[in-house]
């Protein structure tokens, strides 16, 4: 078995410095010896190619100010939160006698943790407007390569940009943590950064109780033997991978943030509801714009069906509810489809967002009652054509990640396939916004930030948000076209 790494390549290499390759570890002898079986919910990402994020930072300081004052700090505070969540200073394991997988600890563990130095431009990388998607490369590390049985599950890599900013870039395996353990490892990690090293005022401590989700197992005979399938299906796709494959599908594809203000998010709830007599969610009204935009974008309007793919937290949603803090996987992914037409018309974001909440409400109601079935539908089925899918949630509060030098100027979660997808956070800039980052090629970027811009302006107008339109087959004079209006 192997991981699959994303290398620099030799026109963005001269861009970073590296300063320090070190080991971090939690205390000696302050975690026994510990071994996590994965769960259903794990198993899915077995293998998987890693989930990458990156926090920017402003930081007007020189470089030795960062490297005399904050680095032992930061450095001391890591071991101290590894002690917490030492599953990441671990291993995934796979015993050659049963091909059972599980996550191992043993004191002495830890993890890679790099210092670089950067004369990129600060501003140009933490601002929203797009970018090649291999930008951020140099500032995140990699989990190394390997053909063994040990698998590393955390790398961390901090870059200096010197008198502007501070990156921290992780890079983990995802059958170890999703979304909602990361961003409880990485707040922890600065709350305890910013006390100077006092772990005990982390009161929200991990649970790694992994009974409390192995009891889905019970449910059926049969899943057992599909746990197994589970596995075999997804080495397959690992094999059948090529590193050459990925780095191609990061041709002419660019990364941009954009923003939904309150204020629109609020009219276009209002929009729906009058229309459905129903009341959205933050969430469900922003994938359902999103969604609507990306189908007119990539010109995708004929009877031809589309998927949107979005994640589903399972903590709170299992007969027998998990504590929040609960480390490790927990997400189902919810599929909702429609035809591209009835996404494009007038009412496209009305049929978006019932199709959404609909599938949400059936998960409320209890689908994963039934073990054999959701996984049927959600983890050996293969991904279909017309595919969009989204990452990350608002609920992560990630712009609250302040190590003691302030929140996040700029936050980006990096898909590592370079492919086109989604991620949702709050926005850093003001309260009950959204941010939305995508990754597209450059030409169907320019068609999306149209659309995205005027369907809120037709909005402020009273009309519909998504009116019924032909796309332009030059995106780019689509935009020249509205800016001259």
């Amino acid at each position: 078995m192997a991981t699959l790494c994303y290398p620099l390549n030799k026109a963005q290499q001269h861009r970073v410095k590296v300063l320090e390759n070190c080991r971090v570890s939690p205390p000696r002898g302050s975690v026994a010896h510990n071994k996590l079986p994965i769960t259903l919910f794990d198993v899915y990402f077995v293998p998987y190619l890693p989930l990458q994020l990156l926090l920017l930072y402003e930081f007007p300081h020189p470089k030795s100010h960062f490297t005399h004052s904050l680095l032992p700090n930061l450095k001391h505070s890591l071991s101290l939160t590894l002690q917490l969540f030492f599953p990441l200073a671990g291993n995934l394991i796979r015993s050659i006698e049963t091909g059972e997988y599980s996550i191992c600890y043993s004191d002495g563990d830890s993890i890679s943790f790099s210092l670089a130095e950067s004369d990129t431009d600060f501003h140009h990388l933490a601002s929203n407007h797009a970018q090649d998607v291999t930008e951020f490369d140099p500032f995140l590390p990699q989990l190394p390569t390997s053909d063994t049985q040990n698998l590393p599950l955390l790398a961390l890599q901090v870059t200096i940009f010197p008198n502007s900013g501070i990156s921290i870039g992780a890079t983990l395996n995802h059958v170890a943590v999703d979304g909602c353990s990361i961003a409880h490892f990485m707040k922890s990690w600065a709350s305890i950064c910013r006390s100077g090293g006092d772990a005990s005022i982390i009161t929200s401590l991990p649970i790694y109780q992994r009974t409390l989700v192995k009891n889905l197992e019970k449910v059926n005979s049969n899943v057992k033997c599909m746990f197994n399938k589970i596995i075999q299906v997804r080495e397959m796709c690992l094999r059948t991978e090529s590193l050459d494959g990925i780095k191609s599908q990061a041709l002419d594809k660019v990364q941009a943030t954009f923003v939904l203000h309150l204020p629109d998010i609020e009219k276009l709830k209002l929009w729906v509801s009058a229309r459905c007599q129903a009341n959205c969610s933050t969430y469900v009204i922003a994938c359902a714009y999103i969604w609507v935009c990306l189908v007119k974008a990539k010109e995708e309007v004929s009877d031809k069906i589309v998927h949107f793919f979005f994640p589903i937290n399972c903590r709170e949603r299992l007969d027998l509810p998990i504590p929040a803090m609960y480390f490790g996987n927990c997400v189902a992914a919810c599929c909702v489809k429609a035809k591209g037409s009835d996404l494009a018309g007038e009412d496209g974001i009305v049929v978006a967002s019932e199709l959404i909440r609909g599938s949400i409400k059936d998960f409320d109601r209890g689908i994963l009652k039934s073990t054999e079935n959701w996984l049927a539908r959600h983890c050996i089925m293969p991904p279909p054509e017309g595919l969009y899918a989204v990452s990350w949630s608002p609920k992560f509060i990630v712009y609250s990640t302040d190590f003691g030098w302030g929140r996040p100027r700029k936050f980006e979660f990096l898909n590592f396939y370079k492919t086109d997808f989604i991620y949702l956070a709050e926005c850093g800039d003001e309260e009950g916004g959204i941010e939305v980052g995508l990754v597209l090629s450059n030409s169907k970027m320019e068609a999306f930030a149209s659309l995205f811009a005027n369907g809120l302006k037709h909005l402020s107008l009273g009309s519909s948000p998504t009116p019924s339109i032909s796309i332009p087959t030059d995106p780019v004079a689509a935009v020249l076209n509205e800016s001259t209006r």
